[in-house]
């Protein structure tokens, strides 16, 4: 409606004013459009952290899998017992859902900041930064308990397996909050 109006405002005005206010115009909205074009374009920083993460998570995919055969072979020939092999095969486990908290991030970036184009399945959809958030909380509660759960099989100590417990479910308390937060928000 705005521009119907300055249409018409053009049309009643003298032919050299509105030449001129025509040609300063079209140069704000050319200055307009290249500033809104870079700034679009700083939306692509993303891209650094984001094969960044997704660097860390295949070294450490990698390193946990070479250490896992390792420790397998060990194992076949009699070196470790059936315990210490699990043990070592629940910490492997952390590592693995590290990775994937890794990847997981960077899939969340390049979604939310470069393009949306990447078929994801529904339950690793990003529309906001929220949602990218909660995943991460997610697997940081689970990975929390595959830590936990690797001490106990390790015999930690009695007193000191209670104060990891209680941080972790203090942790986890803290980061359900926060997540029931974004709930709320949306």
């Amino acid at each position: 409606m705005a521009d119907a109006e300055l249409e018409k405002d053009l049309e009643q005005m003298p032919s050299h004013e509105a030449n001129a206010l025509n040609s300063e115009g079209s140069k704000g909205h050319k200055a307009a459009n290249q500033v809104q074009r870079l700034v679009g374009q700083t939306r692509l920083i993303a891209t650094i952290p984001a094969f960044g993460l997704v660097f860390c998570a295949f070294v450490l995919v990698v390193a946990t899998t070479i250490r896992a055969v390792e420790v397998t072979l060990e194992f076949i020939g009699g070196e470790l017992a059936l315990t210490s092999l699990t043990i070592d095969y629940v910490e492997f486990t952390d590592m693995y859902l590290l990775g994937v908290v890794l990847f997981m991030t960077a899939l969340g970036l390049t979604v939310l900041f470069i393009t949306e184009k990447i078929p994801l399945p529904a339950w690793l959809e990003f529309h906001d930064f929220d949602d990218l958030k909660e995943r991460l909380v997610s697997v940081i509660v689970v990975m929390l308990g595959v830590h936990f759960l690797g001490k106990v099989l390790k015999g930690a100590d009695g007193i000191e397996l209670l104060w990891l417990g209680i941080g972790i479910c203090v942790v986890v308390i803290a980061l359900t909050a926060f997540t029931s937060a974004i709930f709320k928000r949306k």
